[in-house]
């Protein structure tokens, strides 16, 4: 959306626009004395909204805030980041 390129480029230098979009996730949870299955381990979960602080708003979200959060969690977790095997991060696909 609104890219004159018409393509969405996340993390990408050459990003000139957005994709707008909403998602559904369901995960189940157990305790894994219990679990007759164990896919993954979730060690952390954070968020934080900080778009509606920065003078560009929502879609322009503060990179310092963003990589404070990833250092909150992975210390909480007391994980290597270089160890991830999955990570799920806000991408507008814009420069910012």
């Amino acid at each position: 959306m609104c890219s004159a390129r018409g393509v969405s480029a996340p993390l990408e230098q050459s990003a000139d626009g957005y994709v707008r979009s909403e998602a559904i996730a369901c995960v189940l949870l157990q305790k894994r004395s219990t679990a007759k299955r164990i896919y993954g381990t979730v060690m952390s979960s954070k968020v934080n909204v900080d778009g509606r602080k920065n003078t560009g708003g929502l879609f322009y979200p503060s990179s310092e805030a963003q990589e404070e959060l990833m250092i909150q969690s992975y210390k909480e977790a007391n994980i290597d980041p270089l160890r991830l095997t999955y990570f799920e991060g806000h991408l507008t696909g814009t420069k910012v």
